[in-house]
C-alpha cells in the first residue's frame, strides 16, 4: 500500500517549487481537469490557475510555510494543510493565510483538485 502522507507532502513540496518558477506545465499535469481554487481575489478553474501560476504580472511571493498537517481520508484521497506566509511585491506587506489542497488518485495519477487559501486576521 502506497503512503498517501509522503506522497501528499512530496507533491505539496513540488507545487511550492513549481509556483516560485512559475512552471504553468507542473500544473498542466497535476491538477485535475476539474480542479478550483478559492482564494481571498476569487474562485478560479483550472485554467485560470495555471494563468495566474505562469503570469509575470505575479503581485505576491510565497516566503514562509508552517505547521504543514496532513489527514488522509482513503487510499485514493487526502488533504494538505498549513500557514503561508505571502509577501505584496508592491508594498512589501507580509500577509498570513491557510492554505489547503485536496488530493486525489485519478486514473491512477494523483491530482490536485482543490485548492483553498483563507486570509488569516492577524491583527
Amino acid at each position: 500500500m502506497e503512503d498517501v502522507t509522503s506522497i501528499m507532502i512530496e507533491l505539496k513540496e513540488h507545487a511550492l517549487e513549481a509556483t516560485r518558477k512559475q512552471d504553468g506545465q507542473f500544473y498542466e499535469q497535476f491538477l485535475a481537469d476539474t480542479a478550483i481554487a478559492v482564494a481571498p481575489s476569487g474562485v478560479y478553474n483550472k485554467e485560470e490557475i495555471i494563468q495566474q501560476m505562469t503570469s509575470s504580472n505575479a503581485y505576491f511571493k510565497s516566503i514562509a510555510v508552517r505547521d504543514t498537517k496532513t489527514i488522509v481520508l482513503s487510499a485514493e484521497s487526502g488533504i494538505v494543510t498549513y500557514k503561508a506566509v505571502y509577501e505584496n511585491l508592491s508594498t512589501k506587506q507580509q500577509i498570513e493565510m491557510f492554505v489547503t489542497t485536496v488530493y486525489a488518485r485519478i486514473h491512477d495519477e494523483w491530482k490536485g483538485v482543490f485548492y483553498q487559501q483563507t486570509l488569516l486576521d492577524t491583527a
